[in-house]
């Protein structure tokens, strides 16, 4: 049971995380959900976990519909992709 919500809304589901590049002892990971926001729009939620020898940070992202996709399109820049 959950103490605290990572996220606005309401967390429906978790996709998956993609492990970062390793720097030093620094593991870190960027774990995706899908969310249902309090207007009813859907959003995702982004939670960066970052673990290292007797630490640990979690940093929880949410994003509506219009920022995951600016996200997503500025992501795909990057990698030479076209925007849609």
């Amino acid at each position: 049971m959950a103490f605290f919500k990572l996220f606005q809304g309401k967390e429906v589901g978790a996709l998956g995380q993609v492990e970062a590049l390793q720097k030093s002892f620094v593991k870190t990971k960027v774990d995706v959900h899908r969310l249902s926001l309090e207007d009813g729009a859907s959003g995702v939620g982004l939670n960066i976990v970052s673990k290292g020898f007797l630490a640990s940070s979690s940093f929880p992202i949410s994003l509506d519909e219009t920022q995951a996709r600016d996200l997503v399109n500025k992501i795909n820049e990057a990698l030479g992709v076209k925007s849609i």
